[in-house]
């Protein structure tokens, strides 16, 4: 079997984001049609995406934890395989209740990717490559996202049922699980060389990082980029929960139909293939910490900027310039993270991370579905970038101590 090789590396991680990201990305934009087939209220269709998502991050650590003692490899090439299977289980039920278990096991098996291959690319790349790299990486996400709800949304439409995207969808993760099985084994050792670990190498005006130190301690993880990896886990959580309610936020204030409505995931995405790959590679030229303020500071007013837009090009104008901005921390963050922990913890980290996120974007989104029932889509979604701004004004006046 061959060995890894960093010329070949990107197109097949690239394919495999894309497919884990196509079979996992259906639910969202098919919620209009769901809730037509289902009756189901805008706290439902919290459920039913937390049901996912909260899984999603309970999975996160305790496998991140495995493929560092065991096989990143094997751990990514399980998941693509086992949210495949999921996906056409899903395309089998029948009832609104059944697909919620489906979800579940869906978002563990879904927790198998993210950390693992990141880690496992951070370990081939070198360190000043490595914001590029990851960037190119979440190209593949980005792209799923933007084809994904023209796919789903065709094919429902198309063979008059929701339950043919499921399955169809769920195939590309199993080819890309199988490619990846069949051309590569894990690699031995890290692409960069041993450096030293600082605050300043990590965020500030150098960038380039030779590599962490094997041995440094979670306390000083913790101090070189906890608050940074805070300010961007609660953009992650308030960008994905506001995500999942966006396509009913079209059908029900700006009156857009349900069989269009969920292709504003696609506008987004379409922003991630830009924001993404260009974050990453000025993270490594700029510094992560200087790229993170920047997305910190911009996501409240672009984010009311979607809300108050006019049906037309300033709609579709402001949600590509929210996207840009909000994708542009992706890769810089999981470039922080690659900077300061050793090869040995970094899959454990990035699981965390992933964990944090996602665990909680689980528990807030049925509560901000639930204020929507009870208060109206405009004050809770004017709330939401009101609470976003002043964040950003805290971060931008601390940022020294940051």
């Amino acid at each position: 079997m061959p060995r890894i090789d960093t010329k070949y590396i990107m197109p097949q991680f690239i394919l495999a984001h894309f497919g884990h990201h196509v079979a996992t990305g259906v639910l969202v934009p098919l919620l209009p049609v769901l809730r037509e087939s289902f009756g189901i209220n805008y706290f439902q269709s919290g459920i039913l995406v937390s049901s996912f998502s909260l899984a999603y991050g309970l999975g996160q650590v305790p496998i991140a934890i495995l493929a560092d003692r065991f096989s990143r490899r094997l751990i990514i090439i399980l998941g693509l395989v086992g949210v495949s299977l999921a996906g056409i289980c899903i395309s089998m039920t029948d009832a609104f209740w059944q697909m919620v278990p489906f979800f579940v096991l869906m978002g563990l098996l879904g927790g198998t990717y993210h950390a693992p291959a990141s880690s496992l690319l951070a370990q081939i790349i070198p360190a000043h490559q490595r914001g590029r790299a990851l960037g190119m990486h979440i190209m593949g996400g980005s792209g799923s996202y933007l084809v994904t709800p023209a796919m789903a949304l065709g094919i429902a439409f198309l063979l008059q049922s929701w339950r043919p995207s499921f399955f169809l969808l769920a195939l590309p993760a199993l080819l890309a699980g199988v490619i990846i099985w069949l051309t590569t084994e894990e690699p031995q050792g890290d692409a960069v060389a041993p450096g030293l670990l600082s605050k300043e190498s990590s965020q500030g005006p150098t960038p380039f990082v030779t590599g962490p130190p094997a041995q440094i301690s979670w306390v000083q993880i913790v101090r070189a980029i906890g608050l940074l990896v805070c300010l961007t886990t609660f953009l992650n959580v308030v960008f994905s929960s506001v995500n999942s309610f966006l396509p009913l936020y079209m059908v029900d204030h700006y009156g857009i139909s349900p069989k269009w409505a969920g292709m504003v995931v696609s506008v987004i995405a379409g922003a991630g293939l830009i924001g993404a790959p260009l974050g990453g590679a000025l993270s490594d030229r700029l510094g992560r910490k200087t790229l993170i303020l920047f997305s910190v500071a911009l996501s409240g007013p672009l984010l009311f900027a979607v809300t108050r837009s006019i049906l037309g090009i300033f709609l579709l104008l402001s949600l590509f310039v929210y996207g840009l901005t909000m994708s542009v921390r992706m890769p810089v963050t999981e470039s922080l993270i690659a900077d300061v922990v050793p090869t040995r913890r970094r899959t454990t980290v990035l699981g965390f991370y992933f964990f944090m996120t996602m665990e909680t974007s689980g528990i807030i989104t049925p509560i901000v579905g639930r204020l929507i029932d009870i208060y109206g889509l405009q004050p809770v979604f004017t709330g939401i970038p009101a609470g976003m701004c002043v964040i950003a004004v805290i971060a931008l006046l601390f940022r020294k101590h940051i």
